[in-house]
């Protein structure tokens, strides 16, 4: 499952939650359209006629596009089948301005077939259990309740309620239970101290009777709370994503997202997009770290994801959150490297995704030490631990080879992967508890090193952990822009970094 389905505040609003609703707002915004026409409604039509869609038949396309459009709308609205056509036709013309409107018509679609499958009281209350529910951890929730190779979450779906409707379209699982009640028992499992969790399974429940499944949906209850039970406590979060420049070098777009778990279970909050040159990473990463770390430290641990490329994957990441001299110190923090090149390469998701439920299910672990192998080849391994740092020829070959087989934890010291202490304290911390919670051993590891100067200390200063969880991607991002030279208009937003480390 990618990132598409997982629910971002950037991305527009929901669609309203009923039918009248989403009609009108269909029609609004196909009137914002009309004032910059982006859709060659000839190539619409010729589109839906080739899909068999035979209402596209009866259309006028005489006048305005905006008018025509307004008239495939009317003629489709009541038929499911008619809408997904229409969506699919407006999504193969890949304007941008649609984007909005093909996720209202998948909604659309979705509110129509449910009136098929389920009364409107039954619709009603489903509304009132899920619209309220919080939708941040919605990805893996959906992916912990369907089989593993269940197609991708539509872009339409960023709320409980949106999904729920969506998934009772979808085929029976393999015991017989609809969708729809697994996806119910799992976010009721996953909302324990909720006033909602109870009625919802009251409603699943009833249905379940209704339609011959009680049994399944016990068995999926049962498996709902062990999920529920097993998945560790949430901390809050800031992610730092840096996007290579394309053109210099030595510039990168950093990208913040911060999330609060004690915030009402609040979506991740975006900061501003900074141009920042190579030299002033650091000090640019600590001014993030720092503007929002203390408040979210005040009630919750906090973790600091890097995502980088290939280019500073092997940077002193743990030294861009400390302060400099006169600062005061930050709060403790759990800091991890994620791969930015694995999560743009969809063809590698797969065994990731196999990868990382053997290291989270699983006590019976056998890392890999490349040190002690005459080969980088890292096929039945979901912890890798590297011969030499990823900055040279032979560590950079073995961190791919690793990204290409899946490998979701791969450690290395970040200047001597060979000394005996390095590999002594890799082999503590594996052997210290299950390998879920080596990002925090690993922080504290580090955390314990600073004032120390003796040979193991050393090493474990050294020490990084490229720890990805495919359970926990980037909110969808809008497309980079080309970057602003000093004789072209400013990108609104963006702030750049002079090289004494002012904002311009």
């Amino acid at each position: 499952m990618t990132d598409q389905g997982t629910p971002d505040p950037v991305q527009p609003p929901q669609p309203s939650g009923n039918l009248p609703a989403l009609r009108r707002e269909l029609h609004a915004q196909l009137d914002d359209l009309a004032e910059s026409p982006t859709v060659n409604v000839k190539v619409l039509l010729r589109l839906l006629a080739r899909n068999h869609a035979s209402f596209s038949r009866s259309i006028d396309a005489t006048g305005t596009p905006n008018r025509v459009l307004h008239r495939l709308v009317e003629a489709c609205a009541d038929q499911p089948v008619n809408v997904d056509a229409l969506a699919d036709a407006m999504e193969r013309l890949a304007a941008p301005r649609q984007s909005e409107l093909v996720h209202t018509l998948r909604a659309l679609s979705d509110q129509l077939a449910a009136k098929r499958l389920l009364s409107p009281a039954e619709l009603t209350e489903l509304r009132q259990l899920t619209e309220h529910s919080a939708f941040t951890q919605l990805h893996r929730l959906v992916e912990a309740c369907l089989p593993p190779l269940s197609a991708d979450l539509p872009q339409h779906c960023t709320s409980a309620w949106t999904t729920a409707l969506h998934l009772l379209r979808r085929n029976a699982l393999p015991g017989g239970l609809p969708p729809l009640l697994a996806f119910t028992e799992y976010l009721a499992a996953a909302q324990q101290q909720s006033a909602a969790a109870d009625p919802l399974r009251q409603w699943a429940q009833k249905k379940a009777a209704q339609w011959g499944t009680a049994d399944s949906l016990l068995s999926c209850r049962a498996e709902a709370d062990r999920f529920a039970a097993a998945t560790p406590a949430s901390a809050s979060r800031l992610t730092l994503v840096f996007f290579p420049d394309g053109l210099r070098s030595d510039l990168y777009t950093l990208r913040t997202w911060h999330h609060d778990v004690a915030a009402n279970d609040s979506p991740s909050m975006r900061g501003e997009d900074a141009q920042v040159d190579f030299r002033q990473i650091a000090q640019a990463v600590y001014e993030s770290i720092k503007r929002w770390v203390r408040r979210l430290a005040e009630r919750n641990s906090v973790s600091v994801e890097f995502w980088l490329p290939l280019t500073l994957v092997n940077q002193p990441v743990w030294e861009w959150c400390t302060p400099g001299d006169g600062e005061e110190g930050l709060p403790n923090l759990n800091v991890v490297v994620r791969s930015l090149d694995r999560l743009q390469m969809p063809m590698l998701h797969r065994p990731w995704r196999s990868k990382w439920e053997h290291l989270m299910d699983s006590e019976d672990h056998h890392p890999l030490f490349l040190q002690e192998q005459r080969t980088s080849h890292t096929t039945g391994s979901d912890l890798v631990v590297l011969s030499t740092p990823p900055d040279d020829g032979v560590g950079r070959r073995e961190l791919l080879a690793a990204l290409r087989n899946g490998a979701p934890a791969i450690l290395w010291h970040r200047e001597d992967c060979t000394s005996a202490a390095f590999r002594r304290s890799v082999r503590h911390l594996i052997e210290e508890g299950p390998l879920r919670d080596l990002p925090t051993r690993v922080s504290a590891l580090r955390r314990d090193s600073l004032h120390g100067s003796d040979e193991n200390e050393d090493a474990a200063r050294g020490i990084t952990l490229l720890w990805d969880d495919p359970n926990r991607l980037l909110p969808a991002m809008p497309t980079l822009v080309a970057p602003s030279w000093e004789d072209r208009e400013p990108v609104a937003g963006l702030q750049t970094l002079t090289a004494s480390g002012e904002a311009k």
